[in-house]
């Protein structure tokens, strides 16, 4: 473990060097574009991005839809203009040694997007088209449309992607572990924020009314990612400033009755929820900034379900020169809930057990704070430093019971994350793009829950691009990780990916990649000591890391009648899986590397604008799910995912209908019944949200009335064993604001 620390300490004493003191080399003789972006209307085009390809440079248009990149090698150069709701546009042009040239460019409106540039897969902006894993992404329009106020709310309009609870399964590749440890990575703006003692995504922490969008890869994302990144990676991304902002919402709606009247336990008054968001940011050209705060409360459907949560939250970014670029940011939420874990029985559904404390809450905070440091030392390198911490804290209270008498009963846990990255681009050619960096992250727990616990983590990575022809793109790389965990031995990685691109039409794509993941087990899962529902925990110091295997083939094609159609064949081997499992000998439960598993699966999504007033997306998958060890299906991993959504849009009308179904689940723990009444009860999901918008002008004020019909015919489903999934939830919002 000593060694281990001494070699997290020398990668960021490292880590700091480079950053510091890389030379800036910048040419008097390189070339200069300037140009304007538009729509066909003429309009400005406020943050949209431009690139240039074969090279770290790039811009994002300013409010009047201008945009420079200085600092250009001369000779002949390829620009990527591309924003979100709309088609790229791409410009070649010559240059010559001090020359400036000034474009035009215009960028017709579209729901079906082409050349979109994403960041995630390969840690650098790159189009959709050179990815060779797939990516999906759901856009701010799409959340907010929504009423989303929850980032696993936004997750589950994402195809092959599912939620139980709190756990993401990105194609099976996650079961079930109630609040311990986490298969997906989940990033905002490329800061890890996984709690540092559970290892676990805080829906809650995330501001959803600061998102841009989510991009999400599929796939084993370890050679960029290191540990938890096994089954995909999520990268939220916040807006950035273009011009000034100032809106809000308000949301205020109730929960149906359920279909079965003895379930009803709340008598003639209704459960409310109520919410209010409300942003402001502005630009003067150097210094831009964002802020955000909100608070929601949700009287719950379920007794001892109800929430209070509120967040706040602000980002900054200063340009100190055309080479230099500053950024930082901060959130911080609080939520304190009810201590809702199982049901009573089937007959009482939402409703818990009745030797349950009903004064027990939850109270938890999260907090985040992140800095980004970008230097473009030459047309051909740039680097980024990124430093962040990231603070977790809940607690067990009751009002009646003392929890010295039943210390278990009482789950508490703070955890501090910091973490640092160093990240390199080079563009070694106009061909050739070479991602390397270094990453070390320290973890400190403190916890009646999982002891008082320290961990370290260290990574060297390294990935190359290269375009052989204008059809071909290869790209290859690596990472190396160290963990380790108080004065456990440091468990040591390397983890290889492979990827290629062709284009063998214009406007089909075909990708195939390969590549390794791993998981370090969480603090949580090796040392949790905790009682709840009935079900005790123990403590599992030696677990092993998992390790995946993935592998993918796929095509997309741009259709000619504005569409688009995507299908991907993929494999997933896992071994050492970390399961929960019932220890025979005194009943608690246990974590244990216990399964080998393999994931066969297709997957296929279109999305299609067949006329201007109505789109429709479609996303098909399909797994053969398999536990290799007991050659049965494996736990907690439907075979069917089916998400379907319809937009009409009619002058100031909008109406929106998603519909989502998940097949049932085969297998679950067979033990779990012996505990929880009937816990192997389990149905189908099929679930309809509908909702109508108008927006228009009312003194000159700009507004937008949605009316939400969440699971709109009232069907009642599990997604996690014993916990009835959202009835029929009633909602409204107005917006108003100016800006983005």
């Amino acid at each position: 473990m000593r060694n281990a620390g001494r070699i997290v300490v020398a990668m960021l004493y490292c880590t700091s060097l480079v950053a510091l003191f890389h030379p800036t080399h910048i040419s008097a003789q390189n070339a200069r574009i300037t140009g304007r972006v538009t729509d066909v209307t003429g309009t400005p085009l406020a943050g949209a991005n431009i690139i240039l390809r074969g090279s770290v440079l790039g811009a994002a248009a300013d409010v009047q839809g201008r945009f420079s990149i200085d600092n250009i090698r001369p000779g002949t150069v390829v620009l990527v203009c591309s924003m979100i709701g709309y088609r790229s546009v791409t410009r070649t042009l010559s240059l010559v040694s001090g020359d400036t040239v000034a474009v035009s460019l215009v960028l017709e409106e579209s729901a079906i997007s082409t050349g979109e540039v994403v960041v995630t897969a390969s840690k650098h902006a790159q189009s959709f088209e050179e990815v060779p894993v797939s990516v999906s992404m759901l856009k701010a329009e799409e959340i907010e449309s929504r009423g989303i106020t929850r980032l696993d709310n936004a997750l589950r309009q994402i195809g092959g992607v599912n939620v139980a609870e709190d756990q993401v399964n990105i194609r099976g590749s996650s079961g079930y572990s109630r609040a311990l440890g986490s298969r997906v990575l989940l990033l905002m703006d490329g800061v890890p924020v996984l709690a540092g003692d559970a290892g676990e995504i805080k829906f809650d922490a995330i501001p959803m009314y600061s998102v841009e969008r989510i991009e999400v890869v599929k796939g084993a994302g370890s050679a960029l990612y290191g540990s938890s990144a096994l089954g995909g990676v999520i990268n939220i991304i916040t807006k950035e400033v273009a011009s000034t902002i100032a809106r809000a919402r308000v949301i205020g709606g109730l929960w149906d009755s359920p279909r079965h009247e003895q379930w009803k336990w709340w008598g003639d008054s209704p459960r409310i929820n109520t919410g209010l968001d409300a942003q402001y940011g502005d630009t003067d050209g150097r210094l831009s900034y964002l802020i955000t705060g909100g608070i929601h409360r949700d009287q719950g459907f379920r007794k001892t379900d109800d929430y209070l949560q509120w967040n706040t939250g602000g980002r900054v970014w200063y340009r100190l020169s055309t080479e230099r670029n500053f950024a930082a940011s901060m959130t911080y939420s609080s939520n304190d809930r009810g201590n809702w874990i199982f049901w009573r029985n089937l007959n009482n559904a939402l409703v818990p057990p009745e030797d349950r404390d009903l004064t027990e809450r939850v109270h938890s905070t999260k907090f985040l704070a992140s800095a980004q440091y970008r230097t473009t030392h030459s047309s051909r390198f740039a680097s980024t430093l990124r430093m962040s911490a990231y603070r977790t804290s809940f607690d067990t209270r009751s009002d009646i019971s003392d929890f010295s008498f039943r210390p278990s009963d009482r789950v508490q846990s703070t955890a501090w994350q910091s973490q640092a990255e160093w990240q390199g681009t080079l563009a070694m050619s106009n061909l050739q793009l070479l991602t390397f960096g270094m990453e070390v992250s320290n973890v400190q727990v403190d916890s009646r829950t999982y002891g008082q616990r320290r961990a370290y983590s260290g990574a060297l990575y390294v990935q190359n691009e290269i375009a052989l022809t204008e059809g071909w793109h290869l790209s290859a790389g690596g990472r190396f990780d160290i963990t380790a965990v108080d004065t456990l031995d440091a468990d040591m990685q390397v983890n290889p990916r492979f990827g290629a691109t062709y284009n063998l039409a214009d406007g089909v794509i075909a990708r195939a990649s390969y590549g390794w993941g791993f998981r370090a087990p969480s603090v949580g899962e090796r040392f949790a000591a905790a009682a709840g529902g009935g079900l005790i925990t123990k403590p599992n110091p030696l677990l092993k890391a998992e390790r995946s295997t993935s592998y993918e083939v796929g095509i997309k094609h741009h259709l000619p009648w504005r569409g688009m159609l995507d299908v991907a064949v993929f494999r997933n081997d896992y071994t050492n899986l970390v399961e929960a499992t019932i220890d025979p000998a005194d009943g608690r439960i246990v974590f244990r590397n216990i399964t080998e598993a393999r994931i066969l699966g297709y997957e296929i999504s279109a999305q299609t604008l067949p006329w201007e007033i109505f789109d429709v997306a479609i996303s098909y998958t399909y797994m053969f799910p398999r536990d290799l060890g007991t050659n049965s299906i494996l736990k907690y991993r439907p075979r069917h995912l089916l998400y379907v959504s319809g937009t009409w849009n009619i002058g100031a009308w909008g109406l929106g209908v998603d519909n989502r179904y998940i097949s049932r689940m085969e297998e679950i723990d067979a033990e779990l019944s012996e505990v929880i009444p009937d816990a192997d009860r389990r149905v189908p999901i099929h679930v309809t949200d509908v909702r109508v918008s108008w927006s228009g002008r009312v003194s000159g004020l700009p507004l937008r009335l949605t009316a939400l019909l969440g699971n709109a015919f009232n069907y009642h489903y599990t997604e996690v064993v014993a916990n009835v999934a959202p009835i029929r939830e009633f909602r409204f919002m107005l917006e108003t604001g100016i800006g983005e």
